[in-house]
Order: structure tokens, then sequence, then C-alpha cells
């Protein structure tokens, strides 16, 4: 009898935090949060984003997270048209990278302007890696490229089977 392992690829979201601390990483003066932070990241979509901010309650208001387009981002201007309102007030906000394209974020309340800005370039997830080769006999079928990788193994299983020869 013969034995066919099949092993898949798992592609799970990732949880960035902005400014890479939890609970005070979204503050005035901090850091430069494209080139200092999301430049050592990788965006996919799917991913999320995280910003905590610090306590007390009254800096949760004040620094406000607004998605922009590219020349809001680079005046620090929220007043005009904001794309989405990222904060929902409790100073702990979550965005999805819905699609591959830049993002732009601003705080409010005048902190833009004191570093509290970020853009982050969103790609489409990598292909999964090309099932390895059987070592089949030269001159034996080749399997079709289909665009689903469970599909594809499972029907690279099956043909293995068949060409070990093992029957019930």
């Amino acid at each position: 009898m013969a034995t066919v392992s099949l092993s898949m690829i798992q592609c799970d979201a990732t949880l960035h935090t902005v400014g890479g601390t939890k609970n005070n990483g979204w503050r005035p003066n901090f850091m430069n949060y494209t080139s200092d932070w999301a430049s050592h990241e990788e965006f996919y979509v799917g991913d999320w984003l995280y910003w905590g901010f610090s306590l007390p309650k009254v800096n949760r208001d004040l620094y406000s997270v607004y998605e922009v387009n590219k020349t809001d981002y680079e005046s620090c201007n929220s007043s005009r048209h904001f794309i989405a309102k990222v904060s929902r007030g409790a100073g702990r906000d979550v965005w999805e990278l819905k699609e591959p394209r830049p993002y732009y974020f601003i705080s409010g309340g005048g902190f833009c302007k004191q570093g509290m800005k970020l853009a982050v370039f969103v790609k489409e997830l990598p292909p999964p890696p090309a099932a390895a080769k059987a070592p089949w006999k030269s001159g034996a079928p080749t399997m079709p490229n289909f665009s689903s990788s469970l599909f594809t193994t499972v029907a690279a299983a099956a043909l293995a089977v068949l060409k070990l020869g093992v029957h019930d």
C-alpha cells in the first residue's frame, strides 16, 4: 500500500500594530510612522492595522485616525474630504486593508503636523509556490497549471496513486 502525503499552504492575515507598541504606538513626536515603522513591514490584502492610543481618554479623542487621499496626507488636512474615519472612540482602532493600493492615514486635531501620519503600500498576496514535481519516470503525463492549489494538490496525489498502480 502506498501512502500519499498532502500539504497545504495557509495564508493568514497579519495584524500590524502601528508604531510597534500596542498601547502607546500612536502619539505625537514619536516617530515618522511611514519611514521608521511602515517601511519595515510587508502589507498584503486582508491584513489589518491596529492603532493603540495612549491614556487618558482625552488623547483617544484627539489622536483620531482618518483615511485620506495623498494630497491631504501630504498637507495634513483632515477638514476637507476624508475617505473614512477609522477611529470609533475607544482608543484601540483597527482597519482592514482590503485592496492592493496605497493607503494614507492622518490624525485629526492638528497632530498630523507633529508626525501622526502613516502611508502604507498594500500588495496582493503572493501566489502559492509551485507544486513540487513528483519523482515520476520521464515521459509521464504532467499536470496542467490549475488556479486552485487544493485541486492541484488532490489531483497530483490521485495521479501519483494511479501511476503507482495502487488498487483496492
